[in-house]
Parts: C-alpha cells; sequence; structure tokens
C-alpha cells in the first residue's frame, strides 16, 4: 500500500482524492498540507488523511509518495524537496516555471531513490491518445504541419493563474498541454516566434506562437484565456501528414476525431467525452503506481515534463522580445 501526502489543497487536489479512491487496494492518502491556516481540506480528511505542514509531510516515515498540487512556481520546491527526502513524486504540470528549475528537479530525481512523474493529463485523454496511436502506426505518412488551439474562460478576473511569477499565465497553465502534445506528436522544436496579450497580473491571457522545426516541420499553437461563459473550454488540434490529416474538437461530441486519409472516404472515430478530468487523473496514477513497483514509463516521462517548460518559457520569451527565440 504506498501511503501518499498531497501537498496542496485546491480544486485539483479534491480531483485527486476522488481519482485515488479508484485505487483503494494500492493507495491510500494518509496527509495533506495548505498554506490557508484557516481552511480545512475536509474531502481528504474524509478519505483519512491529517494535517501536517509541508515539511513535515515531506519528511515524515508515514509518506511514501507526495503529490504536488501547488500552484505552478512552488512545484520545483516542494517536488525537489520531496526527492531529496527520498520519497516518489507526482508533480502536477507544469514542473516548473523555468527549465533551468525543471533541471534541478529532475537532477534531484536522478539522486534520488524516488520516481519523478509529472501530469501532463492530455496524453492520457483518450483522443489525444489516439492521434498518437494513429501516427504512430503511420497510415498518413510523416507529420509535415500541425495546429492546436486551447482557449478557456477566466481572462478579465485577478487569479494567480495571471501573475506571470506565480501561475505564468495562459502559456504555463493552459496551453503548456497542446506544447506537450506537439512535442509528443512532431517531437522538439528548434525555435518559436510569437505575440501575446498581456493580462494587468503580468502574465498573457492570450499566445499565438509559431515552432519550427529541423526537418522543416511547422507547428501553430494559440491558447487563451478570453472566452466568455457559457463557451467554456474549448480545443482543436489538427496534424497535417504526407499522406492525409487527423483533426481533435473535443467539443464535438458526436465525432470529435476525424481523419482525412487521400483516397479513401472521411473515418469519424468516437471516443469517450465525459468526465474526462477525473478518468484522465485515474490513468496518470495507475501509470505512476505501476511505475513505483517497476514497470517502466509509458507516456508521462520527465524529460518530456521538462521539454514542454523549455518551449512554454521560449514563447514568453519569444512574444515580450518579439523575435526569434532558440529551444533547448
Amino acid at each position: 500500500m504506498l501511503r501518499i501526502g498531497l501537498v496542496g489543497a485546491g480544486h485539483f487536489a479534491r480531483n485527486h482524492i476522488e481519482a485515488l479512491a479508484r485505487f483503494a487496494d494500492r493507495a491510500q492518502v494518509v496527509a495533506y498540507a495548505r498554506q490557508d491556516a484557516d481552511k480545512g481540506f475536509p474531502e481528504a480528511e474524509a478519505a483519512g488523511a491529517k494535517r501536517l505542514r509541508a515539511d513535515e509531510l515531506i519528511g515524515s516515515p508515514e509518506v511514501d509518495a507526495v503529490f504536488v498540487c501547488t500552484p505552478n512556481n512552488l512545484h520545483r520546491q516542494y517536488a525537489e524537496a520531496a526527492l531529496r527526502a527520498g520519497k516518489h513524486v507526482f508533480c502536477e504540470k507544469p514542473l516548473a516555471l523555468t527549465a533551468g528549475d525543471a533541471d534541478a528537479v529532475l537532477a534531484a530525481a536522478a539522486a534520488s531513490d524516488g520516481l519523478l512523474m509529472v501530469g501532463h493529463l492530455a496524453r492520457h485523454i483518450p483522443a489525444y491518445a489516439t492521434v498518437a496511436g494513429l501516427l504512430d502506426g503511420g497510415r498518413l505518412g510523416p507529420p509535415v504541419a500541425a495546429y492546436a488551439n486551447r482557449m478557456h474562460c477566466g481572462g478579465g478576473g485577478r487569479s494567480w493563474r495571471m501573475d506571470a511569477e506565480v501561475g505564468g499565465g495562459v502559456v504555463f497553465d493552459l496551453l503548456i498541454h497542446d506544447l506537450d502534445l506537439l512535442n509528443w506528436y512532431l517531437g522538439p522544436p528548434e525555435s518559436v516566434v510569437a505575440r501575446g496579450r498581456l493580462h494587468v497580473q503580468g502574465g498573457y491571457d492570450y499566445v499565438a506562437a509559431t515552432f519550427a522545426y529541423a526537418d522543416g516541420k511547422i507547428a501553430l499553437a494559440e491558447g487563451g484565456f478570453v472566452f466568455r461563459p457559457p463557451a467554456g473550454l474549448r480545443a482543436t488540434t489538427r496534424i497535417v501528414c504526407e499522406r492525409g490529416h487527423v483533426e481533435v474538437n473535443t467539443h464535438d461530441t458526436e465525432h470529435p476525431i476525424r481523419v482525412f486519409e487521400e483516397g479513401r472516404p472521411e473515418q469519424t472515430i468516437a471516443v469517450k467525452l465525459d468526465n474526462l478530468l477525473v478518468d484522465g487523473l485515474a490513468a496518470e496514477f495507475e501509470e505512476f503506481l505501476d511505475a513505483v513497483g517497476g514497470a517502466p514509463e509509458r507516456r508521462l516521462r520527465p524529460e518530456d515534463a521538462r521539454l514542454a517548460v523549455a518551449c512554454a518559457e521560449a514563447v514568453v520569451q519569444a512574444a515580450r522580445s518579439g523575435g526569434e527565440v532558440g529551444i533547448s
């Protein structure tokens, strides 16, 4: 039985509690930590977890694994400390807000007996996993271009997500899903140019970026917290290959995946679209628990999480400078 301590007690941590309940025979939440001294965490307490300070939780011999669900700027601090304490770590995306900080966490993982895994949820969403399998199968040929768009409500108000130093704005908090997917589908890009709109808190609430690749591929990524209710979340992905293309529209409940293969009729693929958050978390946690037990990583590799951070950092630098920024 893996004994888990949660650092952070926001809405995503509550989803962690719900998803972890599916693994009652393999894992148990035994502790939690949160910054607000006036608030508890009823969902964690109902699962049997006790409240500790973050440093107590990380150092506790009763905790085997630390799940980091804090605001983005604290991910390095707690993930690195937990790894140095010999704990396994599941860290929510992004791994950090700079590539340098991500490298520090990876170095701590390399020096630790603990396992590091980063929650890039989109890799466990059925629609995006289906696209990866289709591309791996080769029926459409190699990718040559791609487009990813992820837009959500939430712009206009104040939030830690829009603080450039805390959440990193839309690039680190929302669009990073698509940056990671593009890396999964196309490989690492060489450089990026970008333009964006700054929120009053210093982070971008809208950005459009164009990535260039060593072999001539091009990808466009657009993200924003600029929609208004009732729009909700709307995401579109298109991967163009030499012999056709595949499209994903997660808001199209009837035909979320469309495949256009040269010389063949259009194909639609139905995949599960409801309860994606908790289902995706559960799939991530299954991979994490298997890896703790000795199984190889499947989709959630720390070096991929580091690349997503490097891409996000480069997008912000390119938007601020107005020039092309290399990615390494």
